[in-house]
Parts: structure tokens; C-alpha cells; sequence
């Protein structure tokens, strides 16, 4: 088991199995962000210059800074993964998908994200076109929480990249679901 392990998965998937994502640490990027949120909230109401900013651009300016911190914060909070009798529930920020166990092969257990190629990446949630820095691909579909170590799998010629906490454990289960069909 991973260093990334933080639950064992159960290994005969009942209704709707949460599966347990793998735990990002990236203290310097939440730092850059947690900066660049805290410079808008204070960065009005500093006192200097000729020209102090007006109230109401002030506070907007504050209200983006704090709206900003708020949604990078829960974005993680909106992504996982859970087995179900119809297929592997994929969510997202954006919306939630089911992928038929039929439609899944999986490619790879390991690697890593590379350059973020179009997509979202704040910590704990990595969503998008990257790089992939593997001989699999060149590109991959991330819908990870961290940027390595998970699993690769392929659906409809589309390579997507997945975190859960144990990859190994995740693909003895896909396995197991995908052979009762």
C-alpha cells in the first residue's frame, strides 16, 4: 500500500462505494494563493498614495479576495469518486459523470502529471488537460487531488488520470466490478 494510503477499500462494492482520494501536499501553492487572496481583501484599506482607493471599489476589490479564497478552498472539496452497481461515479466541480466498468481499461498504476495544458490546478484538485510525463501518452484528462501516484485508466480512447488513496487497492476493485458484467 502507498505512502498515499490513507483507507482500505472495501473489495466487493456494495450500492455506492466512496473511494477515498489521495491527499495533495503542496504547502507553498496554498501559500501563493492564501497571499494573492489576502493582498485583495487588504490591500485597499492599506493606507498610502495620493489617491486612496473609494469605498465601494475598495470593498469589491475586498469581496473578490475573500470570493476567490472561498472558491479555491472548496473546489477540492467537490471532487470524488464511488463505486456503483451502473459504473465508476466520477465528480467534479463542473458536474458528475458514470462510466459503465465495461468502457474502463486500465492503462497504469503510478506516474505523474506534467505542464497543465488547459484545466484547473489548485491544490488538491487537478482537473484539465496536462502533460503526462510517461510513455503512455503524451496528454492525459486529470481528475485528480494530487499530481502523482494514482491510476491511468483509458474510456473511449481518452486517457484520464485518477487519484484515489490506494490505486492498487481502487484497481483490484475496478477489476472485480468490471468482471461480474
Amino acid at each position: 500500500m502507498s505512502e498515499l494510503a490513507s483507507q482500505p477499500l472495501d473489495r466487493h462494492p456494495p450500492n455506492q462505494q466512496p473511494v477515498p482520494l489521495a491527499r495533495d501536499h503542496a504547502p507553498l501553492l496554498w501559500a501563493v494563493l492564501g497571499l494573492s487572496a489576502a493582498l485583495m481583501l487588504a490591500l485597499p484599506w492599506l493606507p498610502g498614495g495620493d489617491k486612496p482607493l473609494p469605498p465601494l471599489p475598495a470593498a469589491l476589490l475586498s469581496l473578490s479576495g475573500l470570493a476567490l479564497l472561498v472558491f479555491f478552498a472548496s473546489l477540492p472539496r467537490r471532487l470524488g469518486y464511488a463505486f456503483t452497481p451502473e459504473g465508476l461515479r466520477v465528480s467534479r466541480f463542473s458536474g458528475t459523470q458514470v462510466w459503465p466498468y465495461a468502457s474502463l481499461e486500465v492503462v497504469s498504476v503510478g506516474g505523474e502529471l506534467g505542464l497543465k495544458l488547459g484545466g484547473v490546478g489548485v491544490p488538491g484538485y487537478y482537473t484539465g488537460t496536462y502533460g503526462w510525463r510517461g510513455p503512455e501518452a503524451k496528454a492525459v484528462q486529470a481528475l485528480a487531488s494530487t499530481t502523482r501516484g494514482g491510476v491511468l485508466l483509458r474510456r473511449k480512447g481518452t486517457l484520464h488520470y485518477l487519484t484515489p488513496a490506494d490505486p492498487v487497492g481502487f484497481v483490484e476493485v475496478l477489476g472485480e466490478a468490471s468482471s461480474k458484467l
